[in-house]
């Protein structure tokens, strides 16, 4: 089962489960305290594989509902949503990078992988290892 984004502008989300199609059921999160939303988020042990479709912010993992700027030196719970990310929504880990750990700090080892995620969702020039809007779009929404 994976998720499939079917307009970019609707942010609508389709699950496709062995060629048969089903819209999916989003979450709602209130858009005043993202910070509130994300307190009562189930802990990382339970996250494992549970990134997931919320309507007013696209792939959700359990950790940051927003778009902070990350780069190597990075810490938080922004890190840990973007390490989620890309262990549970993308190919990177069978594209030989492994698992990321999901601590929140961003190393060399995020860096490689957002530089990964980057080049092989995004585009060749798009890879300079930052996560800025473009890169949280395409991580939020993008099609994979």
């Amino acid at each position: 089962m994976h998720l499939v984004r079917s307009s970019r502008r609707a942010r609508r989300w389709t699950t496709v489960l062995a060629g048969a199609t089903a819209t999916a059921a989003l979450v709602l999160l209130p858009l005043g305290n993202a910070q509130a939303a994300t307190n009562h988020a189930p802990r990382a042990t339970a996250l494992a594989d549970s990134c997931r479709g919320v309507s007013t912010v696209g792939l959700y993992c359990g950790y940051h509902t927003g778009t902070a700027w990350a780069e190597r030196g990075s810490t938080g719970a922004h890190v840990k949503e973007i390490q989620a990310l890309i262990n549970e929504t993308t190919r990177y880990p069978q594209a030989g990078g492994g698992k990321l750990a999901v601590d929140g700090v961003y190393g060399p080892a995020t860096e490689s992988a957002v530089t990964w995620f980057q080049w092989y969702y995004i585009g060749e020039s798009a890879s300079d290892g930052i996560v800025g809007p473009q890169t949280w779009d395409e991580l939020r929404y993008g099609n994979r």
